[in-house]
């Protein structure tokens, strides 16, 4: 019954702060149905405009129709795009050589024809006759009637991969292919091309470490590659190794509730920061009375405490305490160690039984049961008188 009673304790200033607020809602609540009679409607008369609107309705009603009309003009001046294809004239032709003159003979239309030039002039061929399919302005039907007279001219060009196999090579040697020379691909017979992506890998930290890799050379023909295969002899490189040997350091030993910021600087991966955050952390606490609690510091790494662990000392001092029978919630909260609720219970018990006589009492409140240590922790900074 005690537990009930308890929970719903409230302060005075919590008890005027519950009825301040019951009232603000009931005002609220009852608002859309006072409002009407607070309000006044305002009626607007829209004669002197009725004359303009219909002026502009009448306006649109004519664009509407002009825009019919015209669109049933283009339909009969240029016709449905799915009507009847135009019948052409064909006759045999390459579309590589035919000028526009030959092509506008057989009657392609104007657009097909500049598309089909165009293509050419940048370098495009028609290989097969499907090629000729390709035109987007070409329609299927053009291109049906076109296919029979089609005639593509061979070709005999050979490109450079086709003449550098073709090509009698060299008597092959030995050669490491991360230390060979421009002039040592020469002599084996690569062709340039071939050679400038060699050195280009090679100049960006790329490294053949096994026989396949030097195929993967993309313009490496086939043929070049098992011709030189068995003479590729690769020598292992060496294992970099990242991992530095770091030297044994000595620290001095410190004192945490004496030590500066330059004391906590000496150890490894702590810096400016890590230290002055100790000395804060000190001075919240109102000193230190373990070593353990500097391995408390946020985000500060368990491994790095653990290796400056040996050569921090803490020497009995006068802690900064709370006489829990004269702070208020504020004080007692403002500790590192405590939260709200913790301070709340501990003024609240006090209110309701009495003066606290003795800080081992503090241990009996619910809210320290939080499997944290949260008691032991904060007993040193804790006091009745």
């Amino acid at each position: 019954m005690n537990r009930l009673k308890d929970f719903f304790y409230y302060s005075r200033t919590e008890r005027n702060g519950i009825i301040t607020l019951i009232f603000i809602l009931c005002l609220f609540l009852l608002l859309p149905y006072t409002y009407s009679y607070f309000s006044t409607k305002t009626l607007f008369n829209f004669k002197p405009w009725q004359v303009d609107i219909a002026a502009f309705e009448a306006g649109l009603s004519q664009k509407a129709l002009e825009k019919k009309r015209t669109s049933k003009w283009k339909q009969k001046s240029f016709g449905d795009k799915k009507g009847a294809t135009v019948v052409l004239q064909p006759q045999v032709f390459d579309p590589n050589t035919a000028s526009s003159l030959d092509l506008e003979a057989m009657g392609l239309p104007p657009k097909t024809i500049k598309s089909i030039l165009n293509y050419r002039a940048k370098g495009g061929q028609f290989k097969d006759k499907e090629s000729l399919e390709k035109i987007y302005t070409l329609s299927p039907e053009h291109y049906q009637q076109l296919y029979p007279f089609i005639d593509l001219a061979p070709r005999f060009e050979k490109t450079a991969l086709e003449a550098s196999e073709s090509r009698p090579l060299p008597p092959a040697f030995d050669f490491d292919p991360n230390t060979a020379t421009k002039e040592s691909f020469e002599a084996l017979g690569l062709a340039n091309k071939t050679i400038r992506s060699i050195l280009n890998y090679k100049a960006k930290g790329g490294q053949f470490r096994k026989t396949e890799d030097f195929q993967k050379i993309y313009n490496l023909p086939d043929s070049v590659y098992q011709h030189l295969k068995a003479n590729i002899k690769i020598i292992p490189q060496p294992k970099y190794s990242a991992k530095k040997n770091y030297p044994p350091k000595v620290y001095r030993k410190i004192d945490i509730n004496t030590a500066k910021v330059e004391d906590f600087e000496q150890f490894r991966g702590i810096g400016a920061s890590y230290a002055k955050r100790i000395l804060k952390m000190r001075e919240n606490l109102g000193g230190f009375w373990q070593v353990a609690q500097v391995g408390e510091l946020y985000k500060l790494p368990d491994s790095t405490f653990q290796a400056m662990r040996p050569y921090l000392e803490c020497d009995p001092v006068p802690l900064h305490k709370i006489n829990i029978n004269t702070a208020t919630v504020d004080e007692l909260k403002a500790h590192p160690y405590l939260r709200w609720y913790h301070a709340k219970a501990i003024v609240h018990y006090r209110e309701t039984e009495g003066l606290w006589k003795s800080v081992d009492l503090v241990q009996i409140l619910t809210e320290f049961d939080d499997n944290k240590g949260t008691f032991q922790k904060i007993k040193p900074y804790l006091t009745i008188d």
